[in-house]
């Protein structure tokens, strides 16, 4: 088990002995890995046809046993592949991985564990459309949940679109004047040739006018990145006089961080059990302040939030998350910092399967 590992990466440092040192007794010594582990990562692997060539598709972990009533489904990238991994909302243990994300592939490779899917209640998932698919299909009698972390993250990445739209606007006009410069040195340098003169080059200046709290707009739009993720009321002295100057050059930003505001408040851990009617009055309601802002970034992100509104609404049934699979991920990471990377692949789903089943 890797309790074993942690205990003698312990010792070792105690000893001063080398990372790796410990990582060769751990897996050759000490683990179950080999022989038989390394046929186990294998079991469940499937075979599909991608046109040209039959192509071998890795699904180390297959445990029914940590199949629940709450199940999260996610994307998870581990090397340069990305994984699909179906875990336990309560336990945090992994019930299914497969290095796929594609519905046709997933829907072979998950054949072992469909007699089980049943007790699935609800699954919380992000909202790829392959996903989505997988769950009407495989899983129609549970109720889908779209992810909190997904949904907001991109809210707040239509929010910052808009900054950056500004700020790229801004750089435009600076690779303008450059341009502008380097044709009029050009013109000047030829000058200088024909009359026999020497031709000094000069530097390229650009300058930006200050703004009421003496940064320059591409200064201001650079430095207000985080305090956009912030509600007004957390701001700090600093910030609350960059936004207001912020606000007051570029409107625009204002309203896109308001209508943000209004979601996430919407969206508030606070509102779960709050009557159905209501949830979708007020959604309907921020709709339309964003069809009367007109803001194309936030109009996307509303667009996104129709396509997906009943998983979305779910939420506030009982403020379920797909937290932990996120909280998953992070010490999935942990592991292959401790595996000395994924050299082994095999091992390294080895020490996976072990700890999260």
């Amino acid at each position: 088990m890797d309790t074993h590992l942690t205990n003698i990466s312990v010792f070792g440092n105690l000893m001063g002995i080398e990372g790796k040192t410990l990582h060769h007794w751990y897996k050759d010594i000490l683990s179950d890995f080999i022989p038989e582990g390394e046929k186990q990562i294998h079991v469940h692997d499937i075979k599909v046809n991608t046109g040209r060539k039959e192509k071998r598709i890795e699904v180390p972990i297959v445990c029914v046993n940590n199949i629940g009533q709450d199940m999260g489904i996610d994307e998870k990238m581990i090397g340069e592949e990305f994984y699909t991994i179906l875990s336990n909302r309560i336990t945090g243990k992994i019930a299914f991985c497969a290095a796929t994300t594609k519905f046709e592939y997933l829907q072979q490779a998950m054949q072992p564990i469909i007699p089980f899917i049943d007790k699935i209640k609800t699954i919380a998932r992000d909202m790829s459309g392959s996903y989505a698919k997988l769950c009407d299909e495989l899983i129609p009698s549970a109720i889908q949940i779209a992810d909190k972390f997904h949904v907001v993250s991109n809210l707040m990445e239509a929010q910052q679109s808009v900054r950056i739209r500004y700020r790229q606007k801004i750089l435009e006009q600076r690779r303008t004047a450059f341009q502008l410069f380097k044709q009029e040195e050009n013109q000047r340098r030829e000058e200088c040739e024909r009359d026999g003169r020497k031709f000094t080059a000069q530097k390229f200046i650009y300058h930006e006018s200050r703004l009421s709290n003496g940064e320059t707009a591409s200064e201001l739009l650079a430095r207000s990145h985080f305090l956009l993720y912030k509600f007004h009321h957390q701001w700090k002295p600093s910030q609350l006089k960059r936004a207001l100057t912020l606000f007051e050059n570029f409107p625009e930003i204002e309203i896109a961080y308001k209508l943000s505001c209004q979601f996430r408040t919407w969206y508030a851990k606070d509102n779960i059990g709050k009557n159905q009617l209501q949830i979708e009055r007020e959604l309907f309601q921020w709709y339309e302040d964003v069809e009367t802002a007109d803001i194309d970034e936030m109009t996307n992100f509303k667009s996104l939030v129709e396509s997906h509104e009943s998983d979305i609404v779910n939420y506030f049934i009982k403020g379920q998350t797909n937290a932990m699979s996120e909280n998953l991920n992070g010490r999935i990471k942990k592991f292959i910092a401790s595996n000395q990377g994924l050299r082994n692949r095999d091992f390294f789903f080895f020490r996976i399967l072990n700890f999260f089943t």
